[in-house]
């Protein structure tokens, strides 16, 4: 299986580099904050891809975390209601003793 992954993703990158390779018509970009001319469309595809994958990351990243911290509060929650419950059966028990013994007198 290992080695099949290794070939798929081999046959991807050869992919992307032959359409990248086929994309190579400069064009002018020009961003609110930056311009540049004759900038390959191979360059500007691989720098859209790498912010992407940056965004990508971050995004998940957070949810990771927010997941992590939800699992955290939720495990202090149920440690918390299974020690008052707990409490409340040993009540329980401990009430109906001493009824039983006050009865009998």
């Amino acid at each position: 299986m290992k080695l099949v992954k290794i070939f798929a993703a081999l046959v991807l990158v050869i992919i992307i580099l032959y359409f990248l390779l086929q994309n190579n018509n400069p064009v002018n970009v020009d961003l609110v904050f930056y311009q540049k001319e004759n900038v390959p469309v191979s360059v500007v595809m691989l720098g859209a891809l790498g912010i992407g994958m940056l965004i990508g990351y971050g995004v998940a990243l957070l949810m990771i975390l927010a997941g992590k911290s939800e699992l955290r509060t939720l495990k202090n929650k149920n440690q918390q209601l299974s020690e008052e419950l707990n409490e409340l059966r040993n009540a329980s028990i401990e009430d109906d003793l001493y009824e039983d013994q006050s009865g009998d007198d």
